[in-house]
Protein backbone atom coordinates (compact mmCIF):
# COMPACT_ATOMS: atom_id res chain seq x y z
CA UNK A 1 0.00 0.00 0.00
CA UNK A 2 2.71 2.47 1.00
CA UNK A 3 5.65 1.26 -1.11
CA UNK A 4 9.28 0.64 -0.18
CA UNK A 5 11.13 2.40 2.67
CA UNK A 6 12.38 4.94 3.47
CA UNK A 7 8.96 6.60 3.89
CA UNK A 8 9.96 10.23 3.49
CA UNK A 9 6.84 11.82 2.05
CA UNK A 10 4.08 13.16 4.27
CA UNK A 11 1.50 11.16 2.29
CA UNK A 12 3.31 7.89 3.03
CA UNK A 13 3.64 8.71 6.71
CA UNK A 14 -0.04 9.67 6.94
CA UNK A 15 -1.04 6.40 5.24
CA UNK A 16 1.07 4.37 7.68
CA UNK A 17 -0.56 6.17 10.60
CA UNK A 18 -4.03 5.39 9.23
CA UNK A 19 -3.13 1.72 8.79
CA UNK A 20 -1.80 1.48 12.34
CA UNK A 21 -4.95 3.06 13.78
CA UNK A 22 -7.29 1.09 11.49
CA UNK A 23 -8.60 4.39 10.07
CA UNK A 24 -7.70 3.73 6.44
CA UNK A 25 -10.63 4.80 4.25
CA UNK A 26 -11.83 3.12 1.07
CA UNK A 27 -12.99 4.53 -2.29
CA UNK A 28 -16.77 4.76 -2.58
CA UNK A 29 -16.93 2.03 -5.23
CA UNK A 30 -15.23 -0.57 -2.97
CA UNK A 31 -17.65 -3.37 -2.11
CA UNK A 32 -18.43 -4.26 1.50
CA UNK A 33 -16.86 -7.71 1.05
CA UNK A 34 -13.64 -6.18 -0.27
CA UNK A 35 -13.53 -3.70 2.62
CA UNK A 36 -13.99 -6.53 5.09
CA UNK A 37 -11.20 -8.61 3.53
CA UNK A 38 -8.70 -5.73 3.41
CA UNK A 39 -9.47 -4.53 6.94
CA UNK A 40 -8.79 -8.04 8.27
CA UNK A 41 -5.49 -8.32 6.40
CA UNK A 42 -3.81 -5.01 7.33
CA UNK A 43 -4.18 -5.20 11.09
CA UNK A 44 -1.05 -4.15 12.88
CA UNK A 45 -0.71 -7.29 15.00
CA UNK A 46 0.08 -10.25 12.68
CA UNK A 47 -1.81 -12.61 15.01
CA UNK A 48 -5.00 -10.61 14.41
CA UNK A 49 -4.80 -10.94 10.63
CA UNK A 50 -6.97 -13.41 8.73
CA UNK A 51 -5.07 -16.68 8.05
CA UNK A 52 -4.56 -17.83 4.47
CA UNK A 53 -7.00 -20.74 4.65
CA UNK A 54 -9.77 -18.27 5.59
CA UNK A 55 -8.69 -15.76 2.94
CA UNK A 56 -9.23 -18.20 0.08
CA UNK A 57 -12.69 -19.00 1.47
CA UNK A 58 -13.67 -15.34 1.86
CA UNK A 59 -16.83 -14.25 0.03
CA UNK A 60 -15.01 -11.62 -2.05
CA UNK A 61 -12.48 -14.23 -3.29
CA UNK A 62 -15.23 -16.73 -4.09
CA UNK A 63 -17.23 -14.09 -5.98
CA UNK A 64 -14.35 -12.66 -8.01
CA UNK A 65 -11.75 -15.41 -8.53
CA UNK A 66 -12.63 -16.97 -11.89
CA UNK A 67 -10.19 -19.86 -12.25
CA UNK A 68 -11.22 -20.51 -15.84
CA UNK A 69 -10.54 -16.89 -16.79
CA UNK A 70 -7.13 -17.07 -15.12
CA UNK A 71 -6.26 -20.20 -17.09
CA UNK A 72 -7.36 -18.56 -20.35
CA UNK A 73 -5.25 -15.47 -19.65
CA UNK A 74 -2.27 -17.65 -18.80
CA UNK A 75 -2.62 -19.49 -22.11
CA UNK A 76 -2.66 -16.16 -23.99
CA UNK A 77 0.50 -15.04 -22.20
CA UNK A 78 2.15 -18.41 -22.73
CA UNK A 79 1.43 -18.39 -26.47
CA UNK A 80 2.91 -14.92 -26.87
CA UNK A 81 6.05 -15.76 -24.91
CA UNK A 82 9.11 -15.70 -27.15
CA UNK A 83 11.20 -18.83 -27.66
CA UNK A 84 14.18 -17.12 -26.00
CA UNK A 85 12.13 -16.37 -22.88
CA UNK A 86 10.91 -19.97 -22.75
CA UNK A 87 14.48 -21.26 -23.11
CA UNK A 88 15.62 -18.91 -20.34
CA UNK A 89 12.86 -20.21 -18.06
CA UNK A 90 13.94 -23.77 -18.81
CA UNK A 91 17.54 -22.87 -17.97
CA UNK A 92 16.64 -21.28 -14.65
CA UNK A 93 14.70 -24.27 -13.29
CA UNK A 94 16.33 -27.65 -13.93
CA UNK A 95 15.71 -31.10 -12.50
CA UNK A 96 18.38 -33.67 -11.63
CA UNK A 97 18.32 -37.16 -10.11
CA UNK A 98 20.81 -38.80 -7.75
CA UNK A 99 21.24 -42.34 -6.48
CA UNK A 100 22.12 -42.19 -2.79
CA UNK A 101 23.66 -45.05 -0.82
CA UNK A 102 22.80 -44.36 2.78
CA UNK A 103 22.14 -46.56 5.81
CA UNK A 104 23.07 -49.67 3.77
CA UNK A 105 20.38 -49.06 1.16
CA UNK A 106 20.01 -47.21 -2.12
CA UNK A 107 17.45 -44.43 -2.51
CA UNK A 108 16.71 -42.01 -5.33
CA UNK A 109 16.71 -38.23 -4.86
CA UNK A 110 15.09 -35.80 -7.29
CA UNK A 111 16.36 -32.25 -6.90
CA UNK A 112 15.47 -28.95 -8.56
CA UNK A 113 17.73 -25.95 -9.14
CA UNK A 114 15.85 -22.65 -9.21
CA UNK A 115 16.39 -18.97 -8.38
CA UNK A 116 15.93 -17.83 -4.77
CA UNK A 117 12.56 -16.21 -4.03
CA UNK A 118 11.66 -13.94 -1.11
CA UNK A 119 9.92 -16.72 0.82
CA UNK A 120 13.21 -18.68 0.90
CA UNK A 121 14.97 -16.19 3.19
CA UNK A 122 13.89 -17.78 6.49
CA UNK A 123 14.73 -21.29 5.22
CA UNK A 124 18.13 -20.03 4.06
CA UNK A 125 18.85 -18.64 7.50
CA UNK A 126 18.05 -22.06 8.98
CA UNK A 127 20.22 -23.73 6.32
CA UNK A 128 23.15 -21.45 7.12
CA UNK A 129 22.84 -22.04 10.88
CA UNK A 130 25.38 -24.89 10.53
CA UNK A 131 27.74 -22.90 8.30
CA UNK A 132 31.05 -22.41 10.10
CA UNK A 133 31.60 -19.00 8.48
CA UNK A 134 28.47 -17.68 10.17
CA UNK A 135 29.13 -19.52 13.44
CA UNK A 136 32.65 -18.08 13.70
CA UNK A 137 31.34 -14.58 13.00
CA UNK A 138 33.21 -14.32 9.71
CA UNK A 139 30.10 -12.66 8.34
CA UNK A 140 26.65 -11.73 9.56
CA UNK A 141 23.68 -13.31 7.76
CA UNK A 142 21.45 -10.24 7.81
CA UNK A 143 24.20 -8.14 6.24
CA UNK A 144 24.86 -10.71 3.55
CA UNK A 145 21.23 -11.05 2.54
CA UNK A 146 19.48 -7.83 3.48
CA UNK A 147 22.08 -5.09 3.06
CA UNK A 148 24.07 -5.87 -0.10
CA UNK A 149 22.21 -8.83 -1.47
CA UNK A 150 23.82 -11.01 -4.16
CA UNK A 151 22.62 -10.24 -7.68
CA UNK A 152 21.72 -13.83 -8.63
CA UNK A 153 21.10 -16.56 -6.05
CA UNK A 154 20.10 -20.18 -6.66
CA UNK A 155 19.05 -23.06 -4.44
CA UNK A 156 18.78 -26.83 -4.78
CA UNK A 157 15.49 -28.10 -3.36
CA UNK A 158 13.94 -31.54 -2.88
CA UNK A 159 11.19 -33.12 -0.82
CA UNK A 160 13.62 -32.72 2.10
CA UNK A 161 13.66 -28.92 1.73
CA UNK A 162 16.61 -26.69 0.80
CA UNK A 163 19.80 -28.68 0.27
CA UNK A 164 22.24 -26.10 -1.11
CA UNK A 165 22.69 -22.45 -2.10
CA UNK A 166 24.96 -20.51 -4.46
CA UNK A 167 25.11 -16.95 -5.77
CA UNK A 168 26.94 -15.10 -8.51
CA UNK A 169 27.46 -11.45 -9.45
CA UNK A 170 28.79 -9.71 -12.54
CA UNK A 171 31.30 -6.87 -12.35
CA UNK A 172 31.97 -4.41 -15.16
CA UNK A 173 35.26 -2.60 -15.65
CA UNK A 174 35.38 1.02 -16.71
CA UNK A 175 38.26 0.10 -19.00
CA UNK A 176 36.54 -0.99 -22.22
CA UNK A 177 39.55 -3.04 -23.23
CA UNK A 178 38.74 -5.46 -20.43
CA UNK A 179 35.68 -7.66 -20.34
CA UNK A 180 33.37 -8.18 -17.39
CA UNK A 181 34.16 -10.69 -14.68
CA UNK A 182 31.93 -12.94 -12.59
CA UNK A 183 32.26 -13.16 -8.81
CA UNK A 184 31.08 -16.47 -7.38
CA UNK A 185 29.22 -15.97 -4.10
CA UNK A 186 28.31 -18.07 -1.09
CA UNK A 187 28.16 -21.77 -2.02
CA UNK A 188 26.91 -23.92 0.85
CA UNK A 189 25.57 -27.50 1.02
CA UNK A 190 23.67 -29.08 3.88
CA UNK A 191 26.11 -31.29 5.86
CA UNK A 192 24.16 -34.55 5.37
CA UNK A 193 24.16 -34.14 1.56
CA UNK A 194 27.77 -33.13 0.94
CA UNK A 195 29.15 -36.47 -0.24
CA UNK A 196 26.76 -36.84 -3.19
CA UNK A 197 28.21 -34.17 -5.50
CA UNK A 198 25.42 -31.63 -4.98
CA UNK A 199 27.84 -28.78 -4.27
CA UNK A 200 29.82 -29.57 -7.42
CA UNK A 201 26.59 -29.72 -9.44
CA UNK A 202 25.36 -26.34 -8.18
CA UNK A 203 28.74 -24.65 -8.58
CA UNK A 204 29.00 -25.78 -12.20
CA UNK A 205 25.39 -24.74 -12.77
CA UNK A 206 25.82 -21.12 -11.64
CA UNK A 207 29.15 -20.81 -13.45
CA UNK A 208 27.43 -21.74 -16.71
CA UNK A 209 24.69 -19.12 -16.29
CA UNK A 210 26.84 -16.38 -17.86
CA UNK A 211 30.17 -18.09 -18.48
CA UNK A 212 29.53 -18.21 -22.24
CA UNK A 213 29.83 -14.41 -22.41
CA UNK A 214 32.29 -13.88 -19.50
CA UNK A 215 35.49 -15.90 -19.34
CA UNK A 216 37.00 -14.38 -16.19
CA UNK A 217 35.54 -15.80 -12.96
CA UNK A 218 36.74 -14.98 -9.42
CA UNK A 219 35.98 -16.68 -6.11
CA UNK A 220 37.21 -16.57 -2.52
CA UNK A 221 37.43 -20.10 -1.15
CA UNK A 222 38.39 -21.99 1.98
CA UNK A 223 41.66 -23.93 1.94
CA UNK A 224 39.98 -27.35 1.83
CA UNK A 225 38.21 -26.47 -1.44
CA UNK A 226 41.36 -25.48 -3.36
CA UNK A 227 41.73 -28.90 -5.09
CA UNK A 228 38.20 -28.66 -6.53
CA UNK A 229 38.77 -25.26 -8.12
CA UNK A 230 42.28 -26.07 -9.35
CA UNK A 231 40.83 -29.18 -11.00
CA UNK A 232 38.44 -26.92 -12.92
CA UNK A 233 41.18 -24.65 -14.21
CA UNK A 234 41.26 -21.92 -11.54
CA UNK A 235 44.55 -20.29 -10.53
CA UNK A 236 45.52 -18.87 -7.13
CA UNK A 237 45.86 -15.09 -6.80
CA UNK A 238 46.17 -13.95 -3.14
CA UNK A 239 44.81 -14.75 0.33
CA UNK A 240 42.46 -12.95 2.72
CA UNK A 241 42.39 -13.07 6.53
CA UNK A 242 39.17 -12.66 8.51
CA UNK A 243 39.28 -10.90 11.90
CA UNK A 244 36.74 -10.14 14.64
CA UNK A 245 37.08 -7.85 17.66
CA UNK A 246 35.72 -4.83 19.53
CA UNK A 247 35.54 -1.50 17.71
CA UNK A 248 35.87 0.26 21.08
CA UNK A 249 39.54 -0.81 21.24
CA UNK A 250 40.31 2.13 18.94
CA UNK A 251 38.63 4.75 21.12
CA UNK A 252 41.58 5.72 23.33
CA UNK A 253 44.37 6.18 20.80
CA UNK A 254 47.16 8.50 21.91
CA UNK A 255 49.79 8.05 19.20
CA UNK A 256 47.72 9.38 16.28
CA UNK A 257 49.05 12.44 14.45
CA UNK A 258 46.06 14.55 13.41
CA UNK A 259 47.91 17.48 11.82
CA UNK A 260 47.03 18.34 8.19
CA UNK A 261 44.22 15.75 8.15
CA UNK A 262 40.51 16.29 8.68
CA UNK A 263 37.94 13.52 9.18
CA UNK A 264 34.51 14.20 7.68
CA UNK A 265 31.34 12.16 7.72
CA UNK A 266 30.65 10.27 4.50
CA UNK A 267 28.16 12.19 2.36
CA UNK A 268 26.56 11.32 -0.96
CA UNK A 269 28.42 14.26 -2.49
CA UNK A 270 31.69 12.39 -1.78
CA UNK A 271 30.84 9.52 -4.15
CA UNK A 272 32.79 10.70 -7.19
CA UNK A 273 35.93 11.64 -5.22
CA UNK A 274 35.86 8.36 -3.27
CA UNK A 275 35.35 6.26 -6.41
CA UNK A 276 38.30 8.01 -8.06
CA UNK A 277 40.50 7.39 -5.01
CA UNK A 278 39.25 3.80 -4.81
CA UNK A 279 40.17 3.09 -8.45
CA UNK A 280 43.86 3.69 -7.70
CA UNK A 281 43.75 0.84 -5.16
CA UNK A 282 41.09 -1.52 -6.49
CA UNK A 283 41.24 -2.76 -10.12
CA UNK A 284 37.73 -1.52 -10.96
CA UNK A 285 36.11 1.91 -10.97
CA UNK A 286 33.31 1.01 -8.56
CA UNK A 287 31.04 3.99 -8.94
CA UNK A 288 28.03 1.64 -8.94
CA UNK A 289 29.01 0.30 -5.51
CA UNK A 290 29.06 3.77 -3.99
CA UNK A 291 25.80 4.68 -5.68
CA UNK A 292 24.31 1.53 -4.17
CA UNK A 293 25.08 2.95 -0.74
CA UNK A 294 22.39 5.57 -1.40
CA UNK A 295 19.76 2.86 -0.93
CA UNK A 296 21.26 1.73 2.39
CA UNK A 297 22.11 5.07 3.99
CA UNK A 298 20.05 4.09 7.06
CA UNK A 299 22.18 0.96 7.71
CA UNK A 300 25.66 2.24 6.90
CA UNK A 301 27.99 4.95 8.12
CA UNK A 302 31.24 6.22 6.72
CA UNK A 303 34.04 8.71 7.17
CA UNK A 304 36.44 10.34 4.73
CA UNK A 305 39.96 11.55 5.52
CA UNK A 306 41.00 14.63 3.52
CA UNK A 307 44.10 16.77 3.42
CA UNK A 308 43.49 20.16 5.04
CA UNK A 309 45.86 21.73 2.50
CA UNK A 310 44.71 20.21 -0.81
CA UNK A 311 41.32 18.69 0.15
CA UNK A 312 42.38 15.46 -1.59
CA UNK A 313 41.19 12.14 -0.15
CA UNK A 314 43.76 10.27 1.94
CA UNK A 315 41.48 7.39 2.94
CA UNK A 316 37.91 6.39 3.74
CA UNK A 317 35.95 3.83 5.73
CA UNK A 318 32.46 2.34 5.39
CA UNK A 319 30.67 0.59 8.28
CA UNK A 320 27.68 -1.68 7.69
CA UNK A 321 25.38 -2.43 10.65
CA UNK A 322 23.17 -5.30 11.75
CA UNK A 323 21.65 -6.15 15.12
CA UNK A 324 24.68 -8.24 16.10
CA UNK A 325 27.72 -6.96 14.24
CA UNK A 326 29.46 -4.04 12.59
CA UNK A 327 31.05 -4.96 9.26
CA UNK A 328 34.09 -2.85 8.44
CA UNK A 329 34.93 -2.43 4.78
CA UNK A 330 36.14 -0.91 2.67
CA UNK A 331 38.87 0.73 4.76
CA UNK A 332 41.46 2.15 2.40
CA UNK A 333 44.11 4.55 3.68
CA UNK A 334 47.47 5.93 2.56
CA UNK A 335 49.18 4.87 5.80
CA UNK A 336 48.59 3.44 9.27
CA UNK A 337 48.09 6.88 10.82
CA UNK A 338 45.16 7.64 8.48
CA UNK A 339 43.68 4.19 9.10
CA UNK A 340 43.87 4.69 12.88
CA UNK A 341 42.28 8.14 12.65
CA UNK A 342 39.33 6.72 10.71
CA UNK A 343 38.89 3.83 13.16
CA UNK A 344 39.14 6.20 16.13
CA UNK A 345 36.36 8.35 14.68
CA UNK A 346 34.21 5.23 14.19
CA UNK A 347 34.85 4.14 17.79
CA UNK A 348 33.89 7.62 19.01
CA UNK A 349 30.44 7.34 17.41
CA UNK A 350 29.77 3.57 17.56
CA UNK A 351 30.59 0.50 19.62
CA UNK A 352 30.15 -3.22 19.15
CA UNK A 353 31.70 -6.37 17.70
CA UNK A 354 33.34 -5.62 14.36
CA UNK A 355 34.06 -8.01 11.48
CA UNK A 356 36.61 -7.33 8.77
CA UNK A 357 38.64 -9.08 6.09
CA UNK A 358 41.97 -7.91 4.67
CA UNK A 359 44.71 -9.18 2.34
CA UNK A 360 47.27 -11.43 4.02
CA UNK A 361 50.06 -9.45 2.32
CA UNK A 362 49.29 -6.38 4.46
CA UNK A 363 51.18 -7.66 7.51
CA UNK A 364 51.20 -4.21 9.11
CA UNK A 365 47.39 -4.11 9.11
CA UNK A 366 47.12 -7.60 10.61
CA UNK A 367 49.55 -6.68 13.39
CA UNK A 368 47.63 -3.45 14.06
CA UNK A 369 44.31 -5.27 14.55
CA UNK A 370 45.89 -8.10 16.54
CA UNK A 371 47.44 -5.51 18.87
CA UNK A 372 43.84 -4.44 19.60
CA UNK A 373 42.91 -8.04 20.53
CA UNK A 374 41.22 -8.92 17.23
CA UNK A 375 41.07 -12.69 16.63
CA UNK A 376 41.53 -14.47 13.32
CA UNK A 377 38.47 -16.31 11.98
CA UNK A 378 39.16 -17.72 8.51
CA UNK A 379 41.73 -17.71 5.72
CA UNK A 380 40.24 -17.39 2.25
CA UNK A 381 42.07 -17.78 -1.06
CA UNK A 382 41.25 -15.74 -4.16
CA UNK A 383 41.20 -17.90 -7.29
CA UNK A 384 40.37 -16.91 -10.85
CA UNK A 385 40.00 -18.15 -14.41
CA UNK A 386 41.03 -16.36 -17.57
CA UNK A 387 44.30 -15.15 -19.01
CA UNK A 388 44.65 -12.04 -16.84
CA UNK A 389 45.01 -11.77 -13.07
CA UNK A 390 43.50 -8.34 -12.41
CA UNK A 391 45.34 -8.15 -9.07
CA UNK A 392 48.79 -8.87 -10.52
CA UNK A 393 51.26 -6.26 -9.32
CA UNK A 394 48.73 -4.73 -6.92
CA UNK A 395 50.19 -3.37 -3.69
CA UNK A 396 47.94 -4.20 -0.75
CA UNK A 397 49.55 -1.81 1.76
CA UNK A 398 46.69 0.72 1.37
CA UNK A 399 43.99 -1.91 1.98
CA UNK A 400 43.12 -2.26 5.68
CA UNK A 401 39.72 -3.92 5.17
CA UNK A 402 37.92 -5.06 2.04
CA UNK A 403 34.27 -4.82 1.14
CA UNK A 404 31.97 -7.83 0.88
CA UNK A 405 32.22 -8.03 -2.89
CA UNK A 406 35.70 -9.40 -2.29
CA UNK A 407 34.27 -11.92 0.14
CA UNK A 408 32.49 -14.71 -1.73
CA UNK A 409 32.42 -17.01 1.30
CA UNK A 410 32.74 -20.31 -0.48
Amino acid sequence: IVGKPPFDSQTQQDTIRLIRTNDLSFPSHTSSHARDLISQLIRRNPLDRMPLNEVIQHEWIIENANIKAIDENYEKINKSTSINQKNETTTLTSQYSFWLYRNEKIESLNVFIRPVISTDIYDLKVLFSDCSLFQRASVDFSMYYFAFRPKHSYVITSKHGLLAHASIKQWNFNNHLRSSILMLGLVYVRPDYRKFGIGELLTNYVLKIKSEEVSCIHANILTQHLPFYIRYGFQASFSLVGLVGKLGEFYNLTNVIEEDVTIQQYELSDILDIATYDSHIYPTYRIHYFEQLREHIYSIAGYVARSTKTNTILGYIILNFSQEFIKCGPLYADNINIALMLLKQCATDYDGTMLLTLPEDNRLAIKMFESKHFKQTNILHRVYTGSENIFHGKVFEHIWAVTDDWLSLI
